[in-house]
């Protein structure tokens, strides 16, 4: 059996066993995963002005002013009618997709744990249901499937949510690092721009 023969196969026996909660997650998984992915693409800034995106990140990564794009940023400013304004928007530009990526990204992640916890919820309900009807099949069975639901969808809403939480953070970290550097980039150019006028 190939290696994806062999995960379908796996998917399938935890699906059954967790519900339709393990779905849930399963879909979960892997809008977090878009969401992150459209987060490190916001950081490799796509909706770049002034300079290009590889210009703002080599830029960013060292603001002291003595790289090629810092000279062309201050040459590009200095035709520009209100620098200042200018630079700002740029600013916007730069990181309004982060800022407002972040926010929701963070919700997702933080609910799979949530949603593992009503998986949990709703496994024991079935093993308490089956410890107190009578039904076709043995006791320990109905029972073990409850737990074993409760169990699958509180370790997958985990393995979600711990690992693209602790990415998410890395990213918001790596942002807020741009927006500081930026900032004192453009202290520094409005101060060079005062000085000069």
């Amino acid at each position: 059996m190939s290696l994806i023969g062999k995960i379908m196969n796996e998917l399938n026996h935890l699906g059954s066993g967790g519900g339709w909660l393990f779905w849930a997650l399963v879909a979960l998984a892997f809008a977090i995963a878009y969401a992150l992915l459209g987060l490190w693409n916001s950081l490799r800034f796509p909706d770049a002005v002034l300079l290009s995106s590889r210009e703002w990140i080599d830029l960013l990564r060292d603001p002291s002013g003595q790289t090629g794009p810092y000279h062309r940023l201050n040459a590009e400013l200095r035709v520009a009618a209100d620098p200042g304004r200018r630079l700002q928007e740029a600013g916007q530009r730069l990181f309004s997709r982060a800022d407002h990526l972040f926010p929701f990204a963070f919700v997702m992640i933080s609910s799979a744990p949530l949603i593992g916890l009503l998986g949990t919820v709703s496994g024991m309900f079935k093993t308490f249901g089956g410890m107190a009807t009578n039904t076709t099949e043995s006791p320990i069975d109905v029972i073990s499937g409850g737990i074993f639901e409760a169990l699958i969808t509180t370790e997958t809403g985990l393995v979600i949510g711990v690992p693209t939480f602790i990415i998410c953070a890395w990213l918001k970290s790596r942002h807020e690092l741009q927006v500081i550097r930026f900032h004192q980039l453009e202290s520094r150019l409005l101060q060079a721009f005062s000085t000069q006028s």
